[in-house]
């Protein structure tokens, strides 16, 4: 089973509600050996910590070393649901 690794990176707004922006910055995979990650070597991880940081400091919250990264089920299941690309409003994993 495939699972998403997305970091959520913004929110925007969408018929009166706030929305989550996320990119996906890798997968999980299993092996015969186990569960491996597949890194997407294009994100820069110092962005996206921060624009998480941002939304942190936004919302009155702590400001963070790490990147927070949610896990999403090939399912669709997971946590929350979020977008798989960051420049688009939409806030469903298009599995």
């Amino acid at each position: 089973m495939t699972k998403r690794l997305s970091a959520k990176v913004g929110e925007y707004q969408k018929d009166g509600q706030t929305k989550g922006r996320y990119v996906e910055v890798g997968v999980i995979l299993s092996g015969q050996n186990g569960e491996y990650v597949l890194m997407d070597p294009t994100i820069n991880l110092a962005a996206v910590l921060s624009l998480q940081n941002m939304l942190n400091h936004k919302a009155g919250r702590k400001i963070s070393d790490r990147v927070m990264v949610g896990i999403f089920s090939e399912d669709g299941t997971g946590q929350a649901k979020s977008s798989e690309k960051s420049d688009g409003p939409d806030d469903e994993i298009p599995f």
